[in-house]
């Protein structure tokens, strides 16, 4: 039983390298991706299914994370979005085990929105609640958590020159209180509270294409963005139940059409305790502010 424990909190701080991503946001120009391992700042209507994650472990072990989410505007700056998965972790010794990732709820504003400077920024609270299966099951956590979060996004077509203008950068910062913090002895069940700062680094050539120059490039291609994510986590009180101080990286591209966007990126372990093996995790995700414009993909409240 300990062992398998020691299983879950290791496919936990894992799985944080690749949280859920939100909806994609619009600067002026400049369009936003959703990112695959970092929240980008936007609100819309929009849905995640599915964001498949696949990360062997030491032992050997092989986590595999499956993930859905849901975006729905209240109103055209506001909306409310759930997360959700399930989880399968085998090792070798310990079999097979399986369980839902904690439900988390988000309410996000999107407070400000600079169309020449192509900025923007949100507020957002996330709400964890408590998994429907735990202990035994390695995909979630018996306690909940709220979790207070900034994003930003900045495209730089208005400060770089040239072939670099379409270079953007998104961000978020996010602050994690726990129900019940883990006490000095580690037997509570608790959770250290934590912070979190990710960014990405993304180059997009539909901006390339439109808005520097058009360099006759094939149709498929100049729908491309490259793409770059790191994330940082580290608890913030102590004491802290074990858990480390975590970077993680995740490089790759996403492919952005009018209605849909396909995401897939590299998860590299930054330090020891983000791991030793390199993962990946694809994502396919759907417009549906463009699906379904006069029903679906309409806020709530106009």
């Amino acid at each position: 039983m300990t062992q398998i424990l020691r299983l879950a909190a290791a496919a936990c701080l894992l799985s944080v390298a690749a949280s859920h991503a939100h909806a994609h946001a619009i600067a002026g120009v400049r369009v936003f991706p959703v990112s695959l391992t970092v929240d980008d700042p936007g609100v819309a209507d929009e849905a995640t299914l599915p964001q498949i994650v696949n990360q062997p472990g030491s032992g050997p072990s092989q986590l595999t994370q499956f993930q859905w989410e849901y975006d729905k505007r209240i109103t055209p700056t506001t909306a409310l979005i759930y997360n959700q998965g399930y989880d399968i972790l085998t090792a070798v010794g310990l079999g097979r085990h399986t369980g839902w990732e904690n439900p988390i709820i988000t309410g996000k504003w999107q407070a400000y929105v600079n169309p020449e400077h192509e900025f923007i920024a949100s507020l957002g609270v996330q709400r964890s609640l408590p998994a429907w299966t735990h202990t035994t099951q390695i995909g979630g956590s018996a306690q909940g958590a709220t979790t207070p979060t900034v994003y930003f996004g900045k495209g730089l077509g208005d400060v770089l020159p040239g072939a670099l203008r379409p270079l953007a950068i998104t961000g978020e910062f996010s602050a994690t209180f726990p129900d019940r913090r883990v006490n000095a002895n580690n037997d509570n069940n608790g959770t250290p509270a934590s912070f979190r700062a990710a960014a990405t680094v993304q180059y997009s050539l539909p901006y390339l294409q439109s808005q520097v120059k058009d360099y006759g490039l094939p149709a498929f291609v100049n729908r491309v963005l490259p793409i770059f994510e790191v994330n940082y986590v580290t608890p913030t009180t102590a004491p802290s139940g074990g858990v480390p101080m975590k970077i993680s990286f995740a490089a790759g591209a996403i492919y952005m059409a009018d209605t849909y966007q396909i995401g897939a990126e590299l998860l590299i372990p930054g330090n020891a305790a983000a791991g030793k093996t390199i993962g990946a995790v694809m994502q396919v995700h759907f417009f549906l502010d463009d699906i379904f414009p006069d029903s679906l993909g309409k806020p709530v409240f106009e």
